[in-house]
């Protein structure tokens, strides 16, 4: 049983933008295809849990990259899982390009019921026997503090091409909407140094998201709300010169 887990990420055409970067969706999907190997190696995959009527969900993330990625790039990512704590397991990653450590970053999960996604003991369900007991403290997400005021910038309807086994938008999508906000495609000369994200409710199949954002300094932020104002999720991205 390996508690640090390994395997490369080639960044492909599909992974790039129109600056020939790595896309931040690209990038989460590739830590969140790695945080899912890892599980089924040890023993703990999607089809392993569905015996026990449980899934995965994610509830935040944050990643930090000390250069951009770009197109063509090999991305080595190391990953493993603390000890299950209640309901949450946080999982640890370290970014490479070759021997270049290019970033970290740092997610929550939770395991929920299968039919009405109610949160279920992750101490209870999972062996933590694949944990790993770092020495040096550990960083813990909490929420993101949003501007008290933002400005509505458009709509998105949640389509099937962006949705996942579960039937709502893939975690990695609140990425993509959160670049489209902010027009991402207009800020040529600067890349994602840094986004943290926190998912407060699901984006079904068909549901319409308004999307709302603020500037303030080299922060974007980004919430998703639904058609009565609830929010579903909230983005910070903090943007750097190339």
């Amino acid at each position: 049983m390996n508690k640090i887990y390994e395997n490369e990420y080639p960044v492909r055409v599909i992974d790039m933008d129109l600056f020939r970067l790595c896309r931040p969706s690209s990038l989460m999907n590739f830590m969140q295809e790695a945080a899912m190997e890892h599980v089924v190696e040890l023993g703990f995959g999607t089809d392993e849990l569905a015996k026990k009527h449980a899934i995965w969900m994610l509830v935040r993330m944050k990643y930090t990259i000390h250069r951009p990625i770009r197109g063509g790039e090999v991305l080595h990512i190391k990953t493993w899982g603390r000890r299950p704590t209640g309901a949450f397991v946080i999982r640890d990653y370290e970014l490479y390009v070759g021997q270049e450590r290019v970033g970290e970053a740092v997610s929550t999960w939770v395991l929920g019921d299968m039919e009405n996604h109610s949160l279920l003991r992750a101490e209870d369900l999972l062996s933590p026997e694949g944990a790993l007991e770092m020495d040096h403290p550990q960083e813990k997400l909490g929420k993101i503090r949003m501007p008290k005021e933002m400005e509505e910038v458009g709509e998105r309807r949640i389509g099937y091409s962006e949705t996942d086994l579960n039937g709502h938008a893939n975690n990695t999508r609140y990425a993509d909407y959160a670049c489209d906000a902010i027009r991402f495609e207009t800020l040529a000369g600067y890349y994602v140094k840094e986004l943290q994200i926190t998912y407060s409710a699901e984006c079904l199949a068909g549901q319409s998201i308004r999307l709302l954002r603020q500037k303030q300094d080299s922060f974007y932020y980004v919430r998703g709300v639904d058609k009565d104002g609830k929010p579903h999720f909230d983005i910070r991205m903090e943007l750097a010169e190339i």
